[in-house]
């Protein structure tokens, strides 16, 4: 019997196994069309998942659907936002619910690595409002959609949500959340008990970070009235790092845009460390092993509305009395911290906020620090009165807190004053607005791994006063680089309390070296290095939010590969750009005086426009810091010597601070006032051409021509070098792809045609002459015209009559030559022509009046 029974059970069993694994397959088409269209029809949003299992076996007695990878992304104005990223959402659905075929009954919901993004607009447009407009008014229909929520149990997994207001200037992050709500949903009263666990909680109001990555752990049991949308908070624990709060009152929203709400909060426990936790940069530095002792104490309130106008009124009280910090393995403390606090809002409107420190003390080690805050009116005409006053040395701080990897010492002596209204700064009454006192710093020392150099500044000192902070007796050095400077900033209360208001400043600063590839950082690495080639700069950006005038003067700067001295001039910044006024500077052997502009207002496309005036630079140098020379006059590789030149230069810059050339404009004027040019190889074809090794090697002095850069090329007008009595004349063009296109007239010796080249043309001016009665010799100079083409390495050399060789090339000039005396002697041999036909045609006429004269005498 017993077997025939166990025989019966294991075969119901095994039904009952084949039947659960057999029915999602019966209801998986069916249910995956009704969860599309209960989607499509009640949503304006591209929602999609990747497939979708069922399963009765792990959640028997319901229906297990798992929807895998889902998204929902918005449309309009966030059609760029991924309002949820899920990566497995599974409902546990009832499933007589299921098996009837009318209205799915949702059990329990889980949520597996969900991505939340939820966001407003200024406007108070909100991404998650994506139901449309003719199912809000069907909610209530259960026919209107083909589930019913009926919870029991929810619960969401290593999850991340970020809500970020806009309209409210509200952010909060929730990094790997984990939290589970347990209640029967279907039951208007009814009490649901949640625990959640965040590992880092983040919390900004107006840009200010109340709350930084904080841990969270909280057990919230909250009574649910459904029916009148009411949420009240029973006792409570939550957990902020090691700060225990517990929070009562309720929330409720009676309708959709509303939550009233009514809490008190304080905290637990007393303890001065717990409070300390809060602070990222404390609890980050050996926390558990720092020894915190006084009397620490928190409470607030916050009662009334919160919608997209207005804030419940709220009070928050901090105070600590009797503080002590240290850490055990450091010598000094923070002794005698007392701080009194208060954050309040009587009624919700933000305006109306008060922040009150009437007065807070602390001592490090045993100098006082002593200061107070009062804020008033925050958003129309904000209120401060401020004062701080106390002696800090920074050596001293290092042995109060533990500062790994730095280096830090000096003494801050400060007593500032501050009190008055914004509008009196914004109308320019200075003094209705109290603010006096002074800052020194001495002996101020800091290196650590953090900063790419150690920085020192032996003395400053900066007087306040309403109109300015003065700044005098700045001495520093960063790295190799030193400083001294003196100034003034002239609006930094406009600059502090007004928008996108640039912060004004004259300055005179001097320095014996400025080392710019040092205070610049590191240097990007070329993808190919080698010896030769090591390190190129990266752009730097002018600040946006200075307008500051310096009078400079460096007695030193290392710049690229530059060596200048004694550089002076005026520094104007202003919108992203540095403008140059009057500067000079000696490089190179020579010097260079500019006026001009280096912009980044696009940092990704900086641009430079300067007039350049260069006196006695010599060649070679320029060669080889110009990467501009380089392409674009190669010829000065070749020569040596010393030369000066007016230039007006504009261009892009690529993000290694290095003109792009095909956006170079330039034109000037250049005097090479001593050169030798020898070993460059267009010379040495032209050489070869005329059989001349005079034009192997040129000597230039004083040779002036005018030059442009424009689209690629360099574009030289006509200028003239002579030489042994040969006249060269030069234009034409050369490009970056060392293409080049010049004319070269030239005036020659006669005796550079060779000795029989010269009988031979001789002897055809000698028989002219016979026929034509005329005694014309031949010139001492010749013309010969060349085309220099090709590149710079391989140049070609067309003559005027297409020589070829050297023989040909001298029997062509002697053509040249002939023809010119040729028409030399026909213009002398018709002008001999014309003077004899004068004179006869004169005798003519004499004898014809001598005739008409005896005719009239015999007639009379």
């Amino acid at each position: 019997m017993l077997k025939k029974v166990s025989i019966v059970l294991i075969t119901l069993f095994a039904l009952l196994f084949i039947v659960a694994a057999a029915i999602p397959m019966f209801f998986k088409k069916e249910i995956d069309a009704k969860i599309k269209s209960s989607i499509n029809n009640r949503v304006n949003a591209k929602v999609d998942f990747k497939d979708l299992d069922l399963s009765l076996i792990t959640s028997f007695p319901n229906l297990g659907i798992k929807i895998n990878n889902l998204t929902i992304v918005g449309v309009d104005s966030f059609a760029k936002d991924t309002l949820a990223n899920v990566k497995q959402l599974q409902l546990n659905v009832n499933l007589l619910s299921v098996l009837s075929g009318k209205t799915y009954q949702i059990k329990s919901i889980n949520l597996d690595e969900p991505n939340i993004l939820a966001k407003v607009l200024k406007s108070g447009k909100a991404n998650w409002d994506i139901m449309k407009k003719d199912s809000v008014t069907a909610k209530t229909d259960t026919a209107a959609t083909a589930f019913k929520v009926a919870l029991q149990k929810y619960a969401i997994e290593n999850g991340n949500v970020i809500y970020d207001d806009a309209s409210m200037g509200f952010f909060m992050e929730l990094n790997n959340l984990n939290h589970t709500g347990k209640g029967d949903f279907t039951q208007d009263l009814f009490t649901l008990k949640t625990q959640s666990d965040i590992e880092k909680l983040t919390v900004k109001y107006g840009g200010i970070p109340y709350l930084n990555k904080v841990k969270l752990d909280a057990d919230l049991p909250i009574e649910m009235d459904m029916k009148n949308m009411k949420f009240t908070f029973a006792e409570n624990k939550i957990k902020l790092n090691e700060l225990i709060l517990s929070a009562v009152g309720y929330l409720a929203m009676p309708n959709e845009k509303d939550m009233v709400m009514d809490f008190k909060f304080d905290a637990k426990q007393s303890e001065l460390k717990n409070f300390l936790s809060l602070i990222p940069a404390i609890y980050a530095a050996n926390f558990k092993d720092m020894e915190a002792t006084g009397k620490f104490a928190m409470n607030g309130t916050a009662k009334g509305i919160y919608n997209d106008k207005s804030l419940p009124a709220f009070d928050v009280n901090l105070s600590i009395e009797n503080g002590k910090i240290k850490y055990p393995s450091l010598p000094s403390a923070i002794n005698n911290i007392q701080v009194k606090s208060q954050i309040s809002n009587p009624d919700g409107v933000i305006d109306h906020t008060v922040v009150n420190v009437p007065a807070f003390h602390l001592e490090f080690g045993q100098v006082p620090v002593d200061g107070r805050l009062l804020v008033k009116n925050p958003v129309t005409d904000p209120f401060v009165d401020m004062a701080l006053k106390g002696k800090l040395d920074l050596k001293q701080l290092t042995t109060i807190f533990p500062m790994k990897d730095m280096t830090l010492s000096g003494i801050l002596d400060a007593d500032v004053q501050a009190a008055g209204r914004k509008s009196s700064i914004d109308k320019g009454q200075y003094d209705a607005f109290k603010a006096s006192g002074q800052v020194l710093a001495s002996n101020f020392n800091y290196s650590g791994k953090n900063v790419p150099m150690p920085v020192s500044v032996p003395t400053a000192k900066m007087v306040f006063s309403p109109k300015n902070i003065t700044l005098s007796n700045l001495t520093a050095k960063v790295g190799k680089s030193d400083f001294a400077a003196n100034g003034s900033l002239n609006n930094y209360l406009s600059y502090f309390f007004k928008k996108n208001q640039p912060l004004q400043g004259n300055f005179n600063l001097r320095s014996n070296l400025l080392d710019v590839n040092e205070l610049v950082g590191p240097k990007a690495a070329t993808e190919k290095t080698d010896s030769k080639t090591s390190s190129q700069l990266s752009v730097f950006e002018v600040p946006g939010n200075i307008d500051f005038t310096m009078a400079a003067n460096a007695g030193r700067i290392l710049y690229d590969n530059y060596d200048i001295s004694n550089a002076r001039g005026t520094l104007l910044v202003k919108n992203k750009t540095v403008h140059f006024e009057n500067m000079s500077m000696n490089m190179l052997d020579g010097t260079v005086k500019m006026n001009g502009s280096y912009a980044t207002v696009n940092p990704k496309s900086p641009k430079v426009d300067i007039n350049f005036g260069i006196e006695k630079m010599d060649i070679q140098k320029a060669f080889g810091a110009f990467n501009t020379v380089k392409l674009l006059a190669p010829v000065a590789k070749f020569a040596k010597g010393v030369f000066s030149t007016n230039l007006k230069f504009n261009s892009d810059l690529d993000q290694h601070m290095m003109p792009v050339y095909s956006t170079i404009n330039a034109d000037g004027l250049t005097n090479i006032i001593q050169a030798v040019v020898d070993g460059f190889e267009p010379l040495n074809k032209l050489a070869s051409t005329l059989s001349s090794d005079k034009f192997k090697k040129l000597e230039l002095n004083n040779v002036i021509t005018k030059f442009k850069i424009k689209d690629g090329r360099l574009n030289v007008a006509p200028f003239d070098i002579k030489k042994d009595g040969v006249v060269m004349n030069v234009q034409g063009s050369n490009g970056l792809d060392q293409t080049m296109d010049y004319n070269l007239g030239l005036n020659l010796p006669r005796a550079m045609l060779g000795a029989k080249a010269n009988e031979t043309a001789n002897a055809m001016i000698a028989k002219l002459n016979s026929k034509a009665g005329t005694n014309v010799s031949m010139s001492e100079t010749i013309k010969v015209n060349a085309v220099l083409g090709g590149t710079f390495l391989k140049p070609t050399i067309n003559l005027k009559y297409g020589a070829g060789d050297t023989k040909t090339a001298a029997k062509d000039a002697v053509n040249s030559i002939i023809a010119d005396k040729k028409a030399e002697l026909q213009a002398k041999g018709q002008a001999k022509a014309d003077t004899l036909k004068a004179k006869a045609t004169e005798k003519v006429k004499d004898a014809i009046a001598d005739k008409l004269n005896g005719l009239f005498r015999k007639k009379n």
